[in-house]
């Protein structure tokens, strides 16, 4: 092993101080790689992203991997995914997607647990988070995650069940993929209880109660929960890890990228400063310039990835609890 990275890394006099990283055929294969990695990130986003509907079947899992691991960080149950709750989700971004609006409220005047109402998913508490324009489910994650009302609903203690829907359509003059994930706790029912042939009982006038009205709640409370550990089989970690992977190319190609990199640049100090006196400024040309390459890919990735949008309204973090 010492001496590959010998022959490889360090000039002396067994490579005539040209480490073999550097030199043309290696400089050429890593060359090659960043280009297929490049042209899969490129595929990814414009042709499996955009033409097919590979998002919608892998994002919410995706999605939802993600929420519970930040409430398991904050010691907070996980939530399950619930159907009703799913295609609910799926109701949301798919009218919104139709009729080209971004908004927890429809241009209808249609809220969003008029979806809730519409799938018969019966509530105690629900919340709605939205998200549009974006290339990465960790873009989503992020955007998310940088707004208050938003990460209340992911971090709330008091919702147990999540369904997340995504549908393709146009936003501002552009194809775009709209997300909707709702959060839910479910209203408890009282199983009625059966008595034979009760005595009749004498009839007592009394004061209705006062109806209570819904309340909403804005923010999250304060709690201290027990720590949560949520445990994944080998198989199940593995497949959430590759679908992490898969949804969030530009984040893969950048660590890949990152590595190169790094990679390049310790060959170079070593090529400079191990022999200061011997220098040879071909390999060193060569080790900046593919750097130079890919630096300048990483900024036009950067500039194909839209600025994740999320709606500004108070409504995201509102929780309607039923009665």
């Amino acid at each position: 092993m010492f001496s590959w990275l010998k022959k490889y890394f360090i000039p002396h006099e067994g490579n005539d101080h040209q480490p073999h990283f550097l030199r043309h055929q290696s400089m050429t294969l890593v060359f090659l790689l960043v280009i297929v990695v490049e042209l899969g990130f490129l595929a990814q986003v414009f042709i499996i992203f955009d033409k097919t509907k590979f998002l919608a079947a892998v994002l919410p899992g995706v999605l939802t991997t993600l929420t519970n691991e930040e409430r398991a960080e904050n010691n907070i149950p996980p939530v399950t995914e619930n159907e009703l709750l799913k295609k609910a989700a799926e109701l949301k971004a798919q009218d919104m997607a139709a009729r080209g609006y971004f908004a927890h409220t429809s241009p209808d005047g249609k809220t969003p647990w008029y979806w809730l109402n519409l799938v018969g998913y019966s509530y105690a508490k629900a919340g709605e988070n939205l998200a549009v324009n974006f290339s990465e489910s960790r873009d989503v994650d992020r955007a998310w995650m940088n707004s208050p009302t938003h990460y209340a609903n992911i971090v709330k203690s008091d919702f147990t069940e999540i369904g997340i829907g995504v549908a393709s359509g146009v936003y501002e003059g552009r194809n775009t993929v709209f997300v909707a994930q709702f959060f839910g706790t479910p209203l408890k029912t009282t199983p009625m209880a059966f008595a034979s042939a009760p005595a009749p009982a004498p009839q007592i006038a009394q004061t209705p109660p006062t109806p209570v009205p819904p309340t909403q709640v804005l923010g999250e409370e304060n709690a201290v929960f027990p720590t949560v550990v949520v445990e994944k089989g080998i198989g199940q970690s593995v497949k959430s890890f590759i679908q992490k992977i898969m949804t969030s190319p530009g984040n893969s190609v950048t660590y890949v990228y990152g590595g190169i990199v790094l990679l390049i640049i310790l060959a170079l100090l070593l090529a400079i400063f191990i022999k200061s006196e011997i220098q040879h400024p071909a390999i060193i040309a060569r080790g900046v310039g593919l750097v130079a390459v890919i630096v300048f890919l990483f900024l036009v990735n950067m500039n194909l990835r839209p600025e994740t949008k999320v709606p500004t309204s108070d409504l995201s973090a509102n929780v309607i609890i039923a009665y």
